[in-house]
């Protein structure tokens, strides 16, 4: 049986963070019942899958599987599938897919039922529980918690969406950096406020930077990737030309400026919004250096978002007062000698950064 001040403990970490850290160190061995639940649904339909591989030989997954749709299925019938033995397998992996997320259904019989089971299933057999949301106070959700394991997949965090990336890339075999793997976070829309994409959208992004870049020379990932597969918001590219700059990757920098100048007047509106990234890197660093206090500051620059002003005083960290100064004075320069004719937008901007 799970001591509870040990699942208690393991829930500091996000659901696939710690199923992953359990798969590895084969703690799920004695386990006879989990829940796979939460909001995002790639990660509940990923670690059914690695869990019957785990223990299903794969000569006799139409053996030792079984599928259930829970809100249809008998509770008699999901019971006599997990007290079949095994014939080949490790386990006899049973999977209740789909459960409903009203309490309701959970205090019905069938939940009941289900609950009062739970201490008797054989050890045999890994019954798998699957839902959008599973609710916390019925018997059947207690059941789970103090005879197996629970997994939450709730949105991820930053740090976690990055490792997510990563672990995509690894398994399209094509390096990343962790720049670009922070470039295709920030390009996804992921944390943007009221964001309806969730990791389908993010894993489709990854795949179509991943084989975009296995042409690459080493099949590594760039800026220039990401720029050609992703609908990236402008503030993105922004980002992350200033992040290539500040880096001492200007090579990086000066190829995705070539994508991103090759898209219509998208090179002048990225002057436009560079200028204005830097007035707010000024801005922050002056009143920073008054010792001003955060939140005085955004409402002065007219910032709403806190993260992208931390994320721009990140940058502004880089640079004096002065260099800044310098910086922005060059691009009202730059933005004259386009106006005037003097220089093309595109050959403009690409003098500006080789001289960041």
């Amino acid at each position: 049986m799970l001591k509870r001040g040990r699942f208690l403990k393991s829930q500091a970490l996000h659901g696939f963070r710690q199923i992953e850290r359990d798969l590895k160190n084969n703690d799920l061995r004695d386990v006879r019942t989990i829940l796979l639940h939460g909001s995002e649904a790639l990660l509940t339909g990923t670690y059914e899958k690695r869990l019957m591989q785990r223990f299903v030989e794969p000569a006799a997954v139409s053996l030792d599987f079984l599928r259930f749709d829970a809100e249809e299925a008998e509770t008699d019938d999901i019971i006599a599938a997990c007290d079949t033995l095994p014939m080949v397998s490790e386990k006899r992996v049973v999977v209740a897919a789909g459960f409903p997320g009203d309490e309701k259904f959970h205090t019905s019989p069938k939940g009941a039922a289900l609950a009062r089971y739970l201490p008797s299933a054989p050890a045999s057999t890994l019954l798998i529980f699957t839902a959008a949301s599973f609710p916390k106070r019925p018997a059947l959700y207690k059941a789970i918690v103090a005879h197996g394991r629970a997994y939450e997949f709730s949105r991820l965090g930053r740090e976690d969406l990055h490792a997510f990336v990563k672990g995509r890339f690894k398994m399209a075999n094509v390096a990343v950096s962790d720049e670009i793997a922070d470039a295709v976070v920030n390009a996804s829309g992921y944390f943007d406020r009221e964001s309806a994409v969730d990791l389908f959208s993010v894993e489709s992004d990854v795949r179509r930077v991943a084989a975009h870049a296995s042409l690459n020379e080493g099949r590594t990932a760039g800026l220039a990737d990401v720029v050609a597969c992703m609908d990236a918001a402008d503030d993105t590219h922004v980002f992350a030309l200033l992040d290539a700059v500040s880096s001492g990757r200007k090579g990086d920098a000066l190829e995705l400026l070539e994508n991103i100048s090759s898209k219509g007047d998208a090179a002048y509106r990225l002057l436009a919004l560079l200028t204005g990234q830097f007035e707010i890197m000024l801005g922050y660093k002056e009143m920073k250096e008054r010792s001003r206090p955060f939140s005085e500051i955004s409402k002065a620059l007219g910032v709403k978002s806190d993260f992208r002003l931390k994320r721009v005083a990140g940058f502004a960290d880089n640079y004096s007062v002065s260099a800044l100064m310098k910086l922005l004075d060059r691009l009202y320069r730059v933005d004259r000698d386009i106006k005037t004719g003097l220089y093309g937008d595109r050959l403009a901007l690409t003098m500006f950064v080789a001289e960041m």
